[in-house]
């Protein structure tokens, strides 16, 4: 591996009725404004515009896609990770609870890093690893996924996307100009 880009993984995983079972469900649930957590501050805020909706996961819904999220950790773990050292096993031992993100037209995901201190609260202890993106459906423009300002990773409905949570990987997600964008994070650690 020689470049930053050999370090992204992208498998189809989520079957479609799931990825339409799991919109629907979403849809008509409370959404609330993004926010970034400022560590200088030690605060959460919001921008002023163009910030998507997010929503918690339910039990439910967690468990359902659960199996999709553990497959595609364990499929970039044998893609990646020295096989002979038995130290890598323990790396992961987990993912945080999903987060549903809905970008509607005009909204985006600023330029970024998931190098995430605020997850861990006290119940979850630890320092992601893998971040862990899955997109929920088709039929909508723009919402392009890029990291490094210009390496566009293409995506479609059942997509679960892997890469490492650190400074080496700032992405964004371009504003979504037509239709509404259904997507799911986590961070494996």
């Amino acid at each position: 591996m020689e470049k930053v880009s050999d370090y992204i993984f992208v498998t189809n995983a989520i079957p479609q009725h799931v990825c339409v079972d799991v919109t629907k469900d979403i849809q008509s649930k409370k959404w609330d404004k993004h926010s970034w957590y400022n560590y200088a501050a030690s605060n959460y805020s919001s921008e002023s515009e163009k910030e998507l909706d997010v929503q918690q996961t339910s039990p439910e819904l967690q468990e359902t896609l659960a199996p999709f999220v553990c497959s595609a950790i364990e499929d970039y773990m044998i893609k990646f990770a020295p096989q002979d050292d038995e130290r890598i096993k323990s790396f992961i031992k987990t993912f945080t609870p999903i987060r549903f993100n809905r970008y509607t037209v005009g909204t985006m995901m600023r330029n970024h890093y998931d190098h995430i201190h605020s997850l861990f609260d006290g119940k979850h202890k630890g320092i992601p690893i893998l971040s862990i993106l899955g997109l929920l459906n088709d039929g909508y423009e723009g919402g392009d996924f890029v990291f490094s300002g210009k390496y566009v990773v293409p995506l479609k409905a059942g997509d679960i996307l892997v890469f490492p949570s650190n400074f080496m990987y700032p992405h964004e997600v371009k504003e979504v100009t037509k239709g509404e964008r259904y997507t799911f994070v986590a961070w494996a650690f």
